[in-house]
């Protein structure tokens, strides 16, 4: 199902949350709060970082992210700390059916 705004499956118009599965984990409205925080940041990061790339293609925006010349490490590695801190608190709803966590 596309929503409003979505080009196609492949180029959604945004950013889907599974908010029923993320209260049904046990998120409160703070976990929310950080989530919200922890998306802008990344796409602040993104957008930093996009200001270096030379080209506009994904692929050279890729390219430039796994290069050495990539400055923003740091902030990326922090952040993906600070997300992995908050969601490995919270099961995951059917994952020890596919394994997961297990």
């Amino acid at each position: 199902m596309l929503s409003v705004g979505d080009k196609s499956a492949l180029v959604p118009g945004g950013i889907r949350i599974g908010s029923p599965v993320m209260t049904t984990s046990g998120f409160t409205e703070k976990e929310f709060v950080a989530t919200a925080d922890y998306i802008r940041e990344g796409v602040q990061i993104t957008i930093e970082a996009k200001k270096s790339v030379s080209g506009s293609k994904l692929q050279d925006f890729l390219k430039f992210v796994a290069s050495l010349d990539f400055s923003l490490k740091d902030k990326v590695s922090d952040l993906q700390t600070r997300v992995e801190a908050l969601t490995t608190q919270f099961p995951i709803p059917g994952a020890s059916r596919f394994g997961i966590g297990t």
